[in-house]
């Protein structure tokens, strides 16, 4: 009896590892070389970048137009999408300016202009439009903190000795996924908690349903350039990993989730991006 119960269990957690695949890649053929995709809530576009965040353009995933809206070199990480899709926020600075006089810019698809706003740069990416609390990194402390756009209060998520980088809120605004080195913890945006580690990697996006993060794990040999990248997807209740790919020709990075668990990414050896779709 016991030993049929540990193989349904064996089983069990067999088929549910299994489910957690991706269909086949497949390339959006753009002309160019590109990374660093965020796709839009309704996944009709994703934000890129090119080479050492080199610009911000405009994918169209359906047509697979891509639009440069700016230009200017080291500005493409940190954009993000208001709610609604049609409008997306980046950072700008003039070109003898340092990247701590950043402005915000919010670009309309309709309307096809970028007009500046008054918010600070460090709140990006995690104001979506619609939020009235963003996560940032404290630029002084290093550790990361939540503010109410609406009071303008602030407060610190993160408490711990380290240098903290990279907040990720969830979809519900009540939990935050932040670095520490390689590790990845999850900490509960109003502070009340010490914080979970998930694992090690960077996480870029949470899952609808906020129960996932995926994100990537990249490899180098000699410290400098990258050998190798997998697709990772963090369990967040349970703390564990799954690796998603294991390819020796691509490098997977910058894994963006959209729409019924769709992906898009980028593969950093080719500079081609691709869609794919996770079974969960």
């Amino acid at each position: 009896m016991k030993k049929n119960v540990l193989l349904s269990a064996l089983l069990l957690l067999t088929i549910k590892l299994q489910a957690q695949e991706l269909s086949k890649p497949k390339e959006i053929p753009v002309k160019g070389i590109f990374t660093n995709p965020v796709a839009s809530p309704d996944g009709k576009h994703a934000l890129l970048t090119q080479e050492h965040n080199h610009g911000v353009f405009l994918l169209n995933i359906h047509t697979q137009e891509v639009t440069p809206i700016s230009t200017i070199g080291g500005i493409g990480y940190g954009y993000t999408w208001n709610l609604d899709s049609q409008t997306f926020y980046f950072k700008e600075k003039g070109e003898k300016e340092y990247f701590s006089n950043s402005r915000v810019k919010s670009y309309s698809i309709k309307d096809k202009i970028a007009k500046e706003t008054d918010l600070n740069h460090n709140l990006l990416p995690s104001f979506n439009g619609k939020n009235e609390i963003v996560v940032h990194t404290n630029p002084f402390t290093l550790q990361i903190e939540a503010t109410n756009l609406k009071t303008q209060k602030t407060w610190a998520v993160t408490n711990d000795e380290g240098q903290y980088y990279n907040a990720i809120l969830s979809h519900d605004g009540k939990k935050v996924a932040v670095h520490k080195g390689a590790d990845i913890w999850v900490y509960n945006v109003d502070g009340s908690d010490k914080g979970k580690l998930i694992g090690q990697g960077i996480a870029t996006s949470w899952s609808t349903d906020d129960k996932y993060l995926i994100g990537f794990l990249d490899e180098s040999l000699d410290g400098h350039s990258i050998s190798n990248s997998e697709i990772l997807l963090f369990d967040v209740e349970n703390g564990k990993t799954k690796k998603l790919t294991s390819t020796e020709d691509q490098f997977e990075m910058f894994p963006s989730l959209f729409g019924e668990n769709q992906i898009i990414f980028s593969d950093e050896k080719s500079g081609k991006i691709y869609v794919t779709t996770l079974k969960l």
